[in-house]
């Protein structure tokens, strides 16, 4: 096996996308471009608590709307079966994420939710999880939606892996691999 382990994002990645980020950044007063991260560490604590509570609604409405990609589990049920760490990296809420591993019914080895100090795109939170499995970076495989996946995954040391969904902006021409299915992700683990 190339890759000894492989983070995931979660929403577009592990599940379908369901978050319009354009509306939310309408709704919650945010500028339509920009890290929303930032964005929101720059506002004031009214604007920001107002922010989160658009941000958190429509979050809640994603977790009863959501949907696993076709094969995840399969896909995740293989790699473990041969031994490959699996890591859930997102900026998602702990909350979302408990409601999301209770729907897929499967243990990550490592969960980094948007509690951890450093966010994607920085690289901390790969390395973090690296380092506690004793692997290398390039034994790593950062798999995600969003150019902010990508980047964390390039900027760790780690190959990067593209996960496309139909009708999204594609951030493939930056990623050492790009995908748009579970079976495509196999194929590309198994080589």
């Amino acid at each position: 096996m190339k890759f000894k382990a492989v983070i995931f994002d979660m929403d577009g990645t592990l599940t379908v996308p369901m978050l319009e980020f354009g509306l939310i950044r309408r709704e919650a007063g945010l500028p339509p471009e920009g890290d929303i991260i930032s964005i929101l560490g720059s506002l004031s604590e009214e604007k920001r608590r107002f922010a989160w509570k658009v941000i958190e609604q429509y979050e809640n409405v994603a977790l009863d709307k959501m949907m696993l990609q076709e094969g995840v589990l399969d896909a995740l049920e293989h790699f473990r079966k041969r031994k490959i760490r699996l890591g859930l990296l997102t900026r998602n809420s702990p909350k979302s994420v408990k409601a999301f591993i209770d729907k897929l019914g499967f243990e990550f080895d490592s969960v980094i939710t948007r509690d951890y100090p450093h966010l994607k795109p920085r690289p901390e939170p790969v390395l973090h999880m690296l380092e506690a499995w004793s692997l290398q970076p390039e034994d790593a495989l950062v798999v995600g939606d969003y150019i902010h996946d990508i980047e964390c995954g390039r900027a760790a040391g780690a190959k990067t892996c593209f996960f496309a969904n139909p009708g999204r902006t594609s951030y493939a021409e930056f990623a050492d691999y790009s995908v748009s299915s579970f079976d495509e992700l196999l194929k590309i683990i198994k080589q």
